[in-house]
């Protein structure tokens, strides 16, 4: 049975001993080892004592640190040499072990295989892509291979993102969300990820991103200079990259109307750049992005047409609304087939005139064309115009009702469309959110089988002055080096 004994100092007189042990030598005849203590008393603290063993040398350690103990054997020399050589030795011997393990270890272990590192690469975030590219010359090498961008990019497109840029003082902020897949298992608040900032001094103009990059003109003050110049750039929010691109061949100074494309079959991104001269689109040229040099080619267009605004990109084929011209007023959705360069039309007329109205928004619905307009009179709700077969002009047209608690912010025109997810779910937003602390951000999610709305708050975004703020589906997350492109 164990017994405690609990000790009390009181007296600056030696505590004596037994001598220690040790395994390696025999005790000195008549040695003994006295321990000195200041004069103070102690918190009693019970030690336990194996039955029929003593105090061995190792309870020693268990003594208060503010004791100040020393141990000294009597006609053997300094105690604290013997003490600095015993623990010296003990330093040596230690090290010389790691060292033959880590020899050892460095002789029977093998490198890592690059196909493990691209698999955990391939599990990382963005942002950590970003820092190990900077850890050494071969993780650079393996992140910038085409095989492991183009399966981050393919991983990524199944987790599809919504891109949210917003306007704060003179600058442009970036931010992303997850995109819903499943609408039954949503949550209604999802964090923002921050991406970058852009500085502009002027006006500014965002083409419908495709995939992971995103087109931006907008004016630039360079240094030495007092007026903003207008600067066509693409940015990748992943990378934080940018590529100027140059000014298009123009005979005036005139203004220039710019579209983005993707041809998904040869891989190429695309812009379309058009002047302006007398209401009339002239001098249609094209930039192919990943050449050598990057420069416009200019090609032909056999039907002039004005008025065109924001368009999208489809399966390699670059819609945007137009009007043949002022005269005859006919409405037209210009198609712009990206691979081949070419042209082509489709005649809008009676009774589908209203899906090119001025607040229609043209969006990818199932892979085809369609458009989103609101409808204020039957209703308060919106129509979803879809485009069958593109050569018959054939549109079959979907009525939505809000339910009664969003009518009154229809009503105020205050809601736009940012397209509908993959899962059937329109997505919109204020279009000029509240700058208040109080206010949150939010979305709306319109299930177009269920006809109900859902609103889902962002957070992680700060209030933006009453601006617009831009919303679009479907981005993906590229890694892929913005010259690459």
């Amino acid at each position: 049975m164990n017994r405690q004994i609990h000790g009390t100092v009181s007296s600056s007189k030696p505590i004596a001993l037994i001598p220690l042990s040790d395994s390696n030598s025999e005790p000195a005849s008549g040695s003994e080892i006295r321990v000195y203590t200041r004069k103070r008393k102690l918190k009693q603290e019970p030690l336990e004592i194996p039955p029929g063993k003593g105090i061995n040398a190792h309870k020693l350690c268990g003594l208060p640190y503010d004791i100040q103990d020393f141990a000294y054997k009597k006609n053997n020399g300094s105690p604290s040499s013997n003490m600095n050589s015993r623990w010296q030795n003990v330093s040596e011997a230690r090290q010389a072990t790691l060292q033959r393990h880590s020899t050892n270890a460095d002789e029977n272990s093998e490198p890592i295989p690059n196909d493990l590192y691209i698999e955990i690469f391939l599990r990382l975030p963005v942002k950590s892509i970003a820092t190990c590219r900077c850890v050494s010359k071969l993780w650079a090498s393996l992140l910038g291979l085409p095989y492991f961008t183009e399966l981050y990019f393919t991983r990524s497109s199944a987790r599809p993102r919504i891109l949210f840029t917003c306007r704060k003082d003179s600058e442009l902020c970036f931010f992303s969300t997850p995109q819903p897949l499943n609408p039954d298992e949503s949550s209604s608040l999802l964090a923002a990820s921050y991406h970058m900032k852009i500085p502009f001094n002027d006006n500014y103009n965002i083409i419908s991103p495709i995939g992971g990059l995103v087109f931006l003109r907008y004016g630039h003050i360079f240094e030495g200079r007092k007026t903003p110049e207008l600067l066509s750039v693409i940015w990748n929010p992943s990378t934080r990259q940018s590529l100027a691109l140059p000014k298009p061949n123009t005979r005036k100074r005139i203004c220039l109307q710019s579209y983005f494309g993707y041809d998904p079959t040869e891989k190429q991104y695309k812009v379309l750049s058009m002047s302006v001269e007398g209401g009339i689109y002239k001098e249609h040229q094209v930039l192919t992005l990943g050449t050598e040099k990057l420069s416009w080619r200019m090609i032909e267009c056999c039907i002039p047409h004005i008025n065109g605004f924001k368009g999208i990109c489809i399966n390699g084929v670059l819609y945007y609304p137009a009007m043949a011209d002022i005269c005859s007023g006919m409405r037209m959705i210009v198609c712009f087939h990206v691979r081949s360069e070419k042209f082509s039309f489709i005649k809008i007329l009676e009774p589908f005139i209203r899906l090119l109205c001025p607040t229609a928004t043209l969006i990818s619905y199932n892979g085809k064309l369609a458009s989103l307009v609101w409808n204020y009179h039957k209703g308060k709700g919106f129509e979803m115009w879809v485009l069958g077969d593109p050569g018959k002009n054939e549109w079959s047209k979907h009525i939505y009702g809000l339910p009664p608690l969003w009518q009154n912010v229809l009503a105020k025109d205050m809601l736009m469309f940012a397209g509908v997810t993959g899962t059937n779910e329109v997505v919109l937003s204020l279009r000029y959110p509240s700058d208040s602390l109080s206010q949150p951000f939010y979305v709306l999610y319109y299930n177009l089988e269920r006809k109900t709305i859902r609103r889902v708050e962002i957070q992680g975004m700060k209030p933006t002055n009453g601006c617009r703020n831009y919303i679009f589906l479907d981005y993906v997350e590229d890694v892929k080096l913005i010259q690459a492109f």
